[in-house]
């Protein structure tokens, strides 16, 4: 009955933002197919760029970064950083031929672990899960 308890609390947080695998999917419908000067409107410049030999070119934004600290009982700390990073291969004409995310599940605890808060690309771009 425990496990029923989290899941519950989990899906009543997780209105917050989107899933890591929701984001991804729904970024790769919005965009994939179209210039990357859309998404270079939208977000700004890229953090970096790097031209393939194949004619490619892969492109990397960071759009969040953000650092949780905790401390333990014993005054233990520890530190992470999460980051939103959407990584980008584009055709030798700018289409956008692939998009990814590294886009870890925001906060800690639990709750972060289980994704109850949503991903991190998920509350930079205001993305509500779907249902």
């Amino acid at each position: 009955m425990r496990w029923l308890g989290v899941v519950a609390i989990c899906a009543v947080l997780g209105g917050c933002a989107a899933s890591a695998p929701e984001v991804r999917a729904r970024l790769g419908q919005e965009y994939v197919g179209k210039n990357v000067d859309t998404l270079v409107m939208k977000w700004g410049p890229p953090t970096s760029s790097f031209r393939m030999n194949s004619g490619q070119s892969s492109y990397v934004w960071q759009l969040a970064t953000e650092m949780g600290v905790s401390m333990d009982k014993y005054g233990n700390g520890s530190a992470r950083t999460y980051a939103c990073k959407v990584s980008v291969v584009a055709s030798p004409t700018g289409t956008i031929e692939q998009l990814n995310t590294e886009d870890p599940n925001a906060g800690d605890g639990l709750l972060g672990v289980v994704g109850a808060y949503g991903s991190m690309c998920g509350e930079r771009l205001g993305m509500k899960p779907q249902g």
